[in-house]
This record gives C-alpha cells, structure tokens and sequence, in this order.
C-alpha cells in the first residue's frame, strides 16, 4: 500500500473518530445545559425579577450600543492606518560572495492601509501598498502591493476578489501547506512574508458541514531572493529573472480547493492545489571555464495534497501539516508534526510559559540538472515561548532545530514589547551553527545576523 493511501485512510479513520467525539462532547454540554436551566428554576421569585430586569437592561444597553457603531459606520466608513519601521542587521561574519563583505545594513519600510466600508459592513474595499529601502541590497529596496481587494459577505457565503493574502498553516518551525501567496524572501528568511497574490475566492460555511474555500488565481508571482550585495543568500547569486518548464507560466491559471472543519477541539483541513509551484527548484550556471556562476530559479505545474490538524486536549496543543506532491520531479512528501505544553501563571504572575517540540520531514531528492535547497529533511524543533500578558504585550520564542542526520544546527529568538500605544520594538537572533558540508545549510554558515527594529503603528 503506498504512503499516500495509508495517509488517506488515516485521515479518514481519523475524521471518524473525531466525529465522534464532538457528538459526546455535545451530548455532555447539553446535560449540563439542563442541570443549570433546573437549577435557575428553582430560584425565588426576586431573583427572578431581579434577572428579567438585567435583561432588559442589558438588552437596552446592546441597542444603544449598536445604533451608536450604525452612526459611526455611516458618518465615517473609512479606515486609515498602518505602520512604518526602522531597521538594523548586524552579520558577524563577511558572506561567502563578493558584494557580501559587510557587517552593518540599515533599511526602512512604509505600509499605509486604506480601507472603506458600506452595505452595513458587509461590503469593504481594502489597500494595503509596502514599500523598502535597502542601503546595501537594490532587490531588497521595492514596491509591491500586498493587498488590493473587494470583500462580500451575505450570510453563509462570502467573496474576495483583486490582491489578496491567504495563511494556511498551525505548526510553529515551518509552514509546510502555506501555499497560495508567494514568499517575499528579499523581507526575512523565515518565509512570514508574502507577497500579494491576484485572486477570486469564494467561500460557502455551513455549521455542519464545515467551510469550503475555492480559489482561482489567473497569475502566479516568482520569489523575491536578495542581490549579489544581499545577504541571508548562498554563495552563488541568484538569477532576478527565472524558467518555466513544460505548461508553467507566469499567467498559468492556477486554482485551490479548501475543507475546514471543527470536531469538538480539533480543527482539521484538506487542501488541494494545481498550478505552479511556490518552492522552484534552481539550474546551475557555469562559466565558459566550467565555473560554477548563479543559480536560476526553475518554476513548474505541481499537484498538491495537504492536510492540517490542531487539537487542544487540557494544556496540551498538538499540531500537524503536510503534503504530497507531484510534478517537479519524482513526487514526494513534506510533513511537520509537534505539540505545544502551556503552563499559565507562572512566576506566580499572569504569564504564559510553554515548550515546543516539533519534527520536520522532506523525502525530496534532486535531480540533476536540477537542485532542491531544503534544510530541513529530518530535523528536530525544540523551543519555548514566554507571554507575559502585560499592558506592553512582551513576548518571546525562542527554539533550535538539529538535523538528526548531522547535528548542524539552526538558532532563532524573536523578543517584541510595545512602549505607549503607538511604538513596538522588534528583536531577532537567527543562524546555523555546527554546519554540515554535506548539508543544505552550509552555503548559509556566514549568515547570522541580529536585527533590530523600530516600529511606529498610526
């Protein structure tokens, strides 16, 4: 039996079984509907008064307070805001290539947001450009339109049409099944950043059936990777522009299908996609002396399956992504699997401390003359994160992932605490240590940095 049968009937049995659950989980609740209403009831009749008349207080407070939002909407239907930020890298190392033989970079980035609201809301427009200057990196100095998009929604069905962003995804270390928007790598190595995507999506939501998502996406984008005078890149440059093999193209027309569901606490989702890839595969260059030169980014038509499952039992997050996948090359699969253990309250404060441990599998190969750059193809995620659920909104995750091949190991902190209403400081320590020469991240081994950022919100 192959491993894509036994992962659908896994699936299936799985379903089942969840299915179940939620039935008892909503036979419990009922009965404990029933033992409260008994008990309310039974309580005396000034009481009872007593309740009606915060009923209809509450009622009376609810109309007012909507009829107010009603004028506010109608006499000022438009959002304005945004935020605009300052940044600094520090590299320890010169990179690999000439043009990376620096320490210090500065950039800077604006990202207003306009949004205009009608039909008692159900109806929204939104505009979200982003612009960055680099002091080192041309490619990473650009413009792009993250969002540009009409919003619908009447009831069960909604509509989403023009530049639009769209997350799949649960696990912390990668998002394995997050493939609709294109990754905007010249912004940050840790694939958070997308680049806008034109589509048409409709959605259907049923409380029984779950939601169903259709997406139509008549053009795909190519990845954004650093310039020679870029870091966080391998050794080779990287070609601005990029191939595309058999029926891909940059007007392919590529479509998605999505199934969400809630079983009790688990949410499950099926996905499936055809067009062209997100991840492309790179051909290696030579001089006319046979040296290697750049890479150029290969694109093609892929078909993919995926599946995402959280659940939530006590303190306990358990969390599960992956795919299989055809049409660059032999097919194969991609999964990402963990849990998340929250203790609340410690320090005897109203912080939240939880561990994290996840792992990562790819069973890609390459094949010549093409070559895949995947890091993580048996590796193991361990971190922790800490909220201390104060006014600023302080946080920090912090995490390793040790190929268990090897042991190169991949570092990452992130800290952000916010000062008054308007400012937010960003920290960010990221890099390989213990680097394989046989492994994928080697060409990375002179890149870690610390970054600092300074954000305005308005």
């Amino acid at each position: 039996m192959s491993l894509p049968t036994r992962l659908l009937m896994l699936t299936i049995y799985a379903l089942f079984c969840l299915q179940l659950h939620a039935q008892e989980t909503m036979e419990e609740d009922l009965f404990a509907d029933e033992e409260e209403e008994t008990i309310s009831l039974e309580a005396d009749d000034d009481g009872e008064t007593e309740e009606t008349l915060d009923l209809e207080e509450d009622d009376t407070a609810l109309f007012e307070t909507g009829a107010e939002e009603a004028k506010a909407e109608k006499a000022w239907p438009v959002d304005l805001g945004g935020d605009v930020g300052l940044e600094y890298r520090f590299f320890h190392d010169h990179g690999l290539d000439q043009g990376m033989d620096y320490h210090h970079n500065f950039s800077f980035y604006l990202q207003p947001e306009f949004g205009y609201r009608w039909n008692q809301g159900r109806q929204s427009v939104v505009f979200k450009p982003f612009w960055r200057y680099d002091r080192n990196d041309s490619r990473r100095t650009h413009f792009d339109i993250r969002e540009l998009a009409w919003h619908g929604n009447w009831g069960s069905w909604s509509a989403h049409v023009g530049i639009d962003k769209v997350f799949w995804g649960v696990t912390e270390s990668r998002h394995t099944i997050d493939i609709i928007n294109q990754t905007d790598l010249v912004e940050n190595s840790d694939t958070e950043d997308k680049l806008g995507q034109p589509m048409v999506r409709v959605d259907y939501s049923h409380m029984t059936w779950g939601t169903f998502s259709v997406f139509y996406l008549p053009v795909s984008r190519i990845a954004l990777f650093p310039g020679k005078q870029g870091r966080l890149r391998p050794f080779l440059p990287i070609s601005a522009s990029a191939e595309h093999a058999g029926n891909a193209s940059t007007t392919h027309q590529d479509f998605a299908l999505r199934w969400a569901r809630t079983f009790g606490y688990w949410d499950i989702g099926l996905v499936y996609f055809r067009g062209v890839t997100r991840e492309p595969r790179f051909r290696l260059n030579f001089t006319p002396n046979w040296q290697p030169s750049s890479l150029t980014p290969v694109y093609e038509v892929i078909d993919q399956v995926g599946l995402d499952i959280q659940g939530v039992t006590g303190n306990w997050l358990w969390k599960f992504e992956g795919f299989h996948r055809a049409g660059q090359g032999k097919s194969f699969q991609q999964l990402t699997a963990g849990f998340e253990y929250t203790f609340s309250g410690v320090f005897e404060t109203g912080a939240d401390l939880g561990f994290l441990a996840e792992f990562l599998y790819d069973n890609r190969e390459n094949q010549l003359p093409l070559i895949n750059f995947v890091p993580f193809e048996e590796d193991l995620f361990i971190g922790t994160r800490l909220a201390l659920n104060d006014v600023q909104s302080t946080e920090l995750l912090a995490g390793v992932t040790i190929d268990l091949d090897n042991a190169t190991t991949f570092y990452n902190v992130e800290a952000s605490r916010r000062f008054g209403e308007h400012w937010k400081v960003y920290l960010e320590f990221r890099g390989f240590v213990n680097t394989d020469p046989e492994d994928a991240a080697y060409v990375y081994r002179n890149e870690n940095y610390i970054q600092a950022e300074l954000l305005y919100y308005f």
